[in-house]
C-alpha cells in the first residue's frame, strides 16, 4: 500500500479487502512495470477460478464508482456543475460501468491458488490507462456531438433552434462531465476541449438570454386584458414598442349575436409569435371559439364570456409553445 508506484492511486484502493496484504509489494512492482504507471488492485476469494475473477471485476469497479460519489460528495438529489443541473443519482446505476471497467484489461498476477479450505486466491488488477479507454472513446463521442451543438447554438439567428442547440449542449456537457468524474478517479486526464467549447457556448448563450424581451401587442378589448393577464403570470413580457427579441402580436374579436331566445358572444383569440423585424415564427389557434350567453343583456353575456375565458383549456398549450421560443437563462 505504501510503495510509491501507487501514488497516483491511493485514492482508488480505498476498498481493500481483508486479504489485500497478501498483494505484496513485488506484486505490486510486477503491476507497475506492466502498466507503465498506476494501476488499481484486489486480492479475493472465490469458490472457484472463475467466480474468484468475476468476483474481482466487481470489486475493482465499485471502488471506483465508489470513489467518484466520495470525490464529488453525490447524494441521490440534483447538484450543480457549472451551471448545469445533473441527476447525480444516475451514478449509482453501475452496470454499464462495470462493463467498461472490466472488458478492458483485466489481468492476474498469477493463476487463482486453491487455498486450505478450498476457496481460490486471485490476484488481479487493472491499468488505470486500460480502465480508462472505454470511457475516453465516449468522450470522445460527446465532445464531437457537443461541438457540432455549441456551433449551431453560437451561430443560428432562429430563437426556437437557438434554445433548442443550446439545451442539447448542456445535456452533453453533463454526460461528459460524468465520464470526467470517472476518469479523475483513475488519475487520466482527458484530451478534449468539450469544456473550452461548452463555456464560450454558455458565455454567447448568456448574453443573448439577457438581451431578449418579449413584447406584447393587442386590440387593447376586454377579451385582450384578459388573456395578457393569464399569460403575463406566466411568462415576463412588457407592453411597448417591439425592439429587441419576440413580438407575441394577439387578435382577438369580440362578437356578439342575438337570436329570439338569448344574446350569444364569442371569442375566437390566436396569437402570432413574430420576431420584431417581422419574421413569423408560430402562430397559436385554439380548436373552438370560447361562447356565453345571456337572455336579455349584451353586457351581462359579454361578462360571462370573459369569465368563461380563463377556464379554457388552451393555455398550458399556448405557455409551452411561448416558451420554447424565449431564452431559458442559465442559473
Amino acid at each position: 500500500m505504501n510503495s510509491p508506484l501507487l501514488k497516483p492511486l491511493l485514492f482508488a484502493l480505498a476498498f481493500a479487502v481483508t486479504s489485500f496484504a497478501d498483494f505484496t509489494p513485488a506484486d505490486s512492482a510486477k503491476a507497475a512495470a506492466n502498466c507503465g504507471g498506476s494501476f488499481l488492485s484486489t486480492t479475493v476469494l472465490g469458490k472457484n477460478p472463475d467466480n474468484a475473477r468475476a468476483k474481482a471485476k466487481t470489486e475493482i469497479a465499485q471502488s471506483i464508482i465508489s470513489n467518484v460519489k466520495s470525490q464529488t460528495k453525490m447524494t441521490d438529489q440534483s447538484e450543480e456543475i457549472d451551471g448545469v443541473l445533473k441527476e447525480s443519482s444516475k451514478f449509482s446505476e453501475t452496470s454499464e460501468i462495470e462493463s467498461n471497467l472490466t472488458l478492458l484489461g483485466f489481468k492476474e498476477i498469477e493463476t487463482p491458488k486453491r487455498q486450505k479450505n478450498g476457496e481460490f486466491e486471485l490476484k488481479s488488477y487493472i491499468c488505470a490507462k486500460d480502465a480508462a479507454k472505454g470511457f475516453l472513446e465516449q468522450q470522445r463521442l460527446l465532445s464531437d456531438s457537443l461541438s457540432l451543438a455549441a456551433n449551431t447554438a453560437l451561430s443560428t439567428k432562429h430563437p426556437k433552434h437557438k434554445n433548442e442547440a443550446w439545451q442539447k449542449t448542456r445535456r452533453l456537457w453533463v454526460e461528459f462531465i460524468k465520464l470526467q468524474k470517472l476518469l479523475e478517479v483513475l488519475g487520466v486526464e482527458s484530451p478534449y476541449p468539450a469544456k473550452e467549447i461548452y463555456t464560450r457556448a454558455k458565455a454567447n448563450y448568456e448574453s443573448y438570454c439577457r438581451s431578449v424581451k418579449v413584447f406584447w401587442q393587442d386590440a387593447g378589448n376586454e377579451c385582450s386584458k384578459t388573456v395578457f393577464s393569464m399569460l403575463s403570470n406566466k411568462i415576463r413580457m412588457e407592453k411597448s414598442k417591439c425592439s429587441n427579441g419576440l413580438k407575441l402580436d394577439l387578435n382577438c374579436p369580440e362578437k356578439c349575436a342575438s337570436s329570439s331566445i338569448e344574446i350569444e358572444c364569442s371569442v375566437n383569440p390566436s396569437l402570432a409569435i413574430e420576431s420584431c423585424g417581422g419574421e413569423k415564427y408560430s402562430m397559436l389557434k385554439i380548436k373552438e371559439p370560447i361562447t356565453a350567453s345571456h337572455s336579455q343583456k349584451k353586457n351581462l353575456a359579454m361578462e360571462n364570456l370573459i369569465e368563461n375565458l380563463p377556464k379554457a383549456v388552451f393555455w398550458s398549450e399556448w405557455e409551452k409553445e411561448i416558451k420554447e421560443w424565449i431564452p431559458k437563462c442559465v442559473e
